[in-house]
């Protein structure tokens, strides 16, 4: 699948896509509303056909803010719950800046979203376990995370899967995109630290458990993952992968030129 070739931009492509719907809908909209012509009997079946279709786009963009606002509050609520345990139980090593240790033999770590930036949480047992290029990498790959906001991405992944519960293709959304994300967080750590350091954390922490909300290094898809840490040192800087990073901004912007393109029409000193 070509996906998890470039999963870099395969994300970007779908989050484009995702909000280029609902700016189609509203530029169509406006430009029917504006247009002198609209209601000319002659148009009268095209525009009630884009009417229509950008009015139900725009409804089943309703339904999926709402069931991500829902998703959203409570995984906030939740997130609260378990700083408040961050909090009671962990330490700060001082050659590791802003990371939270907890004492703990187990294998984990995970991140934490928080409103300004995140916290990254890992167990004693794996700062004892990896050597120092493998644990950079394990940093490295949840603070991709944080800062991507990877958290909301797949908030709504989960929100479009419990809209359209019928297909089969949006309920299997949310984990496809919790498999891209983790490769693009993987793509991350292996161009900061390198390819076997990234693989030998992943590897080490690959059967780990984390509370739920959390975005771990290990988890789901092991396998996917290796061997795409294992078969492009590259990934999304290759040609194809920008090529697809620029689709994803052509995706954004092709709503708003189409839309507004008789008016740039107007004002061509051809005409």
């Amino acid at each position: 699948m070509w996906a998890f070739r470039l999963p870099c931009a395969a994300v970007g492509l779908w989050a484009a896509g995702m909000f280029a719907v609902p700016i189609g809908a509203v530029v169509s909209l406006t430009v029917l509303l504006k247009d002198e012509h609209t209601w000319e009997l002659a148009n009268l079946a095209p525009v009630s056909l884009a009417t229509v279709s950008s009015v139900g786009l725009l409804t089943v963009t309703a339904c999926v803010a709402r069931k991500f606002w829902l998703i959203n509050a409570a995984a906030r609520q939740q997130r609260r719950r378990h700083e408040m345990l961050i909090d009671l139980f962990a330490t700060q090593r001082p050659d590791l800046a802003k990371v939270d240790v907890i004492p703990d033999p187990r294998l984990f770590a995970y991140s934490v979203p928080c409103v300004v930036s995140g916290r990254v949480v890992v167990s004693q047992g794996t700062l004892d376990l990896l050597d120092e290029a493998p644990l950079r990498a394990v940093v490295i790959h949840e603070r991709a995370h944080l800062f991507a906001r990877h958290h909301l991405l797949l908030q709504l992944a989960t929100a479009v899967g419990e809209t359209f519960r019928r297909s089969a293709l949006a309920t299997a959304l949310p984990a496809r995109i919790t498999q891209l994300i983790e490769m693009v967080a993987d793509c991350h750590a292996r161009r900061r630290v390198g390819q076997q350091p990234t693989i030998t954390a992943l590897t080490s922490l690959a059967d780990m458990a984390t509370p739920t909300g959390a975005l771990p290094i290990g988890g789901r898809a092991v396998e996917l993952r290796l061997a795409h840490l294992r078969a492009s040192e590259h990934c999304c800087e290759t040609a194809r992968g920008k090529g697809a990073r620029t689709i994803t901004v052509a995706l954004l912007v092709l709503p708003l030129a189409v839309g507004y393109l008789n008016r740039v029409i107007d004002i061509c000193f051809w005409k």
